[in-house]
């Protein structure tokens, strides 16, 4: 008869096995699900897929690197559509306990990406499941969408250094702090105004008293700088740009906030001396009352 160590190998290779064959089933069940339902995946390691969708796919060329921060809102369906769980993620990639999926597939999805992707029990949430939620041993499909947390101050030095767009970060931040400001045309300002029409449009001056702090003083919760000047309606530059245009777009506003990058503020230079660095998106916080 086989010794206690021949029975406990016999046991470990049986085990080996059915989970290699377990595998494979997985993987194939994997495999058909991205093909039926998205036939222009890519293939990640591991066995799984990743099909990228939406807007703003090509918007961040960049993709997040090992130690990089991460946000995620995600839900996870079985192969046959039920939706099992989900959940938010703030994650450094390659770096934080998290199922081997998550951060494959943020280094394979560009910022401000999102999409699904397939993957086997092997690289989500293994032999444990989630209790209550994931079965032991389920492949996954998972419906994702990944930004970069703007609080990130590493993100607004990459800005202020030129190697990243003033506005893809200005973008971002201000659809987290203020999403029902609206973008003036198609330039990188945004207006949030608030008792928009009180009052007739009146002519000729009125009294400004502005509020202005650059995005670093925003995230350090630093205080701004604050102005009073009279404006004559309509008199050209006289404000910076991005505030005569918010202030002629909205005539019968009496206070509004303006997030607007360099280039329609002081220019990439800043104004230093008041605060405003170079290559820095600002805020201004405008109060609007009868000239003096």
């Amino acid at each position: 008869m086989p010794n206690a160590e021949a029975r406990a190998q016999a046991t470990r290779n049986r085990l080996r096995a059915f989970n290699a064959a377990r595998f494979e089933r997985e993987r194939h069940e994997v495999d058909s699900s991205a093909h039926a339902n998205a036939l222009h995946a890519n293939a990640l390691p591991g066995g799984m897929w990743l099909c990228l969708e939406g807007e703003d796919v090509g918007l961040f060329e960049e993709h997040p690197a090992a130690g990089d921060r991460v946000q995620w809102a995600w839900v996870g369906l079985g192969l046959g559509g039920d939706t099992l769980t989900s959940g938010e993620e703030d994650f450094l990639v390659e770096k934080d306990a998290l199922p081997l999926c998550f951060h494959e597939v943020a280094k394979a999805t560009p910022w401000g990406g999102q999409g699904r992707f397939w993957t086997t029990s092997t690289t989500a949430f293994g032999a444990s499941g989630i209790p209550g939620e994931v079965p032991p041993f389920t492949a996954l499909e998972i419906h994702f969408s990944q930004r970069r947390p703007v609080l990130d101050a590493s993100w607004l030095t990459e800005v202020q250094q030129g190697v990243l767009e003033e506005g893809v970060w200005l973008k971002a931040f201000v659809k987290e702090a203020a999403p029902d400001a609206e973008q003036l045309a198609d330039l990188p300002v945004w207006v949030d105004c608030i008792d928009c029409a009180l009052t007739e449009p009146g002519v000729g001056a009125v009294r400004l008293d502005i509020l202005t702090v650059d995005a670093q003083s925003i995230l350090e919760g630093a205080q701004g700088r604050e102005t009073t000047l009279e404006w004559v309606r309509g008199t050209p530059d006289q404000l910076v740009p991005a505030l005569e245009k918010a202030l002629l777009a909205h005539p019968g506003a009496e206070v509004m906030t303006v997030w607007t990058t360099s280039e329609h503020a002081f220019q990439k230079k800043g104004v230093p001396a008041a605060g405003v660095r170079p290559r820095t998106p600002v805020r201004f916080d405008v109060q609007v009352s009868p000239g003096w």
